[in-house]
């Protein structure tokens, strides 16, 4: 009787010990799931994840449009030409009032003057995308032609130049010798848009 007693208290023993035994296991397990959810609570609230991209930032394709103005200077030799200023842009007869400004005429005779000309890109023209002016002492005096104009863009994306670059080169304002005749603008580069890219130094 009394090996029946004993038998059972030691088998409620080793039950109560048995539990006892598995509840840090359990309390770990808890605390482990626990950490489990904070952490994904952590993930979708952002804190754990990659900022978003802020508000009003450059993306990539604008950096080329806000990169900072550079300036060049193209001296040509006329290696590809025949004669100086070979170059002949177009709408002159636009700005004829701004070219005489700069014109000197000459007695009974056209005007030959010398001077410096700028190129600037037009990246708010609404009729050409590549539309390319040219200014004299910040007055515009005329505009590439529409194809000379899509390769001196093509030209300034082979060298990565910005956009917004502006290019100096010699010109001579010519004409104007009569009433009848007006300012003509042409520039000392070559007559073949492509054949500038070895004479463009950066300033």
């Amino acid at each position: 009787m009394w090996l029946i007693v004993i038998i059972i208290v030691v088998v409620i023993g080793a039950i109560f010990l048995a539990r006892k035994a598995s509840m840090p296991v359990e309390n770990k397990t808890q605390e482990f799931l626990k950490t489990q959810q904070n952490r994904s609570k952590d993930d979708v609230s952002g804190r754990s994840l990659p900022p978003p991209f802020p508000m009003g930032s450059t993306r990539r394709k604008d950096v080329n449009k806000l990169a900072p103005k550079r300036i060049f200077r193209l001296d040509y030799d006329c290696a590809h030409d025949f004669d100086s200023y070979p170059f002949e842009i177009v709408g002159e007869s636009h700005y004829q009032s701004n070219i005489s400004r700069f014109a000197v005429k000459r007695e009974g005779k056209g005007c030959f003057t010398e001077v410096e000309a700028r190129i600037v890109r037009e990246l708010n023209n609404s009729h050409d995308k590549n539309a390319c002016r040219v200014d004299i002492n910040g007055l515009t005096v005329g505009y590439f032609p529409r194809n000379n104009a899509e390769s001196w863009v093509k030209l300034l994306g082979r060298l990565n130049m910005p956009n917004n670059s502006e290019v100096y080169v010699k010109a001579v304002i010519v004409g104007g010798g009569s009433k009848d005749h007006s300012f003509g603008v042409r520039l000392d580069i070559p007559s073949r848009v492509a054949n500038s890219a070895k004479y463009i130094k950066e300033a």
